[in-house]
């Protein structure tokens, strides 16, 4: 396994500001990390550049920096939507060129695998059959589009505990692991996100044992809460998933992807002065349970 860290470790500032990527990759890459997630969950909110005519120059940016330092870019995460919902032409056109623009951000880093996200057709009174087949004709479609790039994907298990009683497809790891199997594309494989099987009460030992071979990244988070966001995506060691037994299970099934911290309420809080002691911890605790 390699350790990486999402872009996100380092991302809102208690003021509110954004701190640019380049920066935060100075500081990752002095606590230790080398190896980056580069999260379009992030980068696509309000005011991102990413979602500006301006995108390919702060590409550009992030691509001298990663120069500079000698670090790379593993497993990323793409832009994502439900693209399983009704809305308009325009929409799903723009929803689709961040969608591929996220892609090309990625290859033009160096990773070659995103991970992405099941949806759902909240509308279907057969929400798993008609959530499988869309999801299998967008992935086609996507990995058409994007062949150039030689990228695979990794679908991530959701957690819809706080939209209960309704319900998302591809929680557990059966129905992902259906999904990938049917779907019959090497290109295609499984995301486990530790924080969300925490969150649904699976069991992460037979769960990881269940997707096996499939696995291809993995979103390494811990929480206080099912339902409090401000209280999700901590520090591993700072909640209550068990990462003895994560770990444990990741090398039995010979595992050897990234071991990709998704933080962002970790280093978000943090004040400038204390940013660099913060992520020479969070690094080391990245070095401490993959040695577990």
């Amino acid at each position: 396994m390699k350790l990486s860290t999402s872009t996100n470790i380092v991302f809102e500032r208690p003021d509110k500001s954004i701190m640019p990527m380049e920066d935060m990759m100075e500081l990752a890459f002095a606590a230790g990390f080398d190896t980056f997630d580069i999260s379009f969950y992030d980068w696509s909110l309000p005011h991102s550049p990413f979602l500006t005519d301006g995108w390919e120059r702060w590409l550009a940016g992030i691509e001298r920096k990663k120069d500079e330092l000698g670090v790379t870019f593993g497993q990323c995460h793409a832009y994502t939507y439900n693209f399983c919902a009704e809305m308009t032409e325009s929409e799903r056109r723009r929803h689709e060129e961040l969608t591929e623009r996220s892609v090309y951000c990625c290859a033009a880093l160096g990773s070659r695998l995103c991970v992405t996200h099941p949806e759902t057709d909240f509308d279907s009174p057969a929400l798993v059959q008609s959530s499988k087949e869309k999801n299998t004709a967008y992935f086609r479609e996507l990995l058409r589009k994007t062949e150039q790039y030689h990228m695979a994907f990794a679908v991530e298990n959701m957690c819809d505990y706080a939209i209960a009683p309704r319900r998302k497809y591809g929680v557990t790891p059966e129905e992902l692991v259906d999904f990938v199997t049917d779907f019959g594309d090497e290109r295609m494989g499984i995301c486990w996100d530790f924080e969300h099987a925490d969150i649904m009460k699976q069991d992460q030992r037979k769960s990881l044992l269940y997707i096996g071979k499939h696995l291809k990244a993995t979103h390494v988070s811990d929480t206080h809460s099912m339902t409090d966001p401000n209280l999700m995506h901590v520090l591993p060691l700072f909640g209550t998933v068990d990462w003895k037994t994560a770990v444990e299970t990741l090398k039995e099934i010979g595992y050897e992807g990234y071991f990709s911290f998704e933080v962002n309420n970790y280093g978000n809080y943090f004040p400038d002065r204390l940013l660099p002691t913060a992520l020479k911890l969070a690094y080391e605790v990245g070095e401490y349970l993959m040695g577990l």
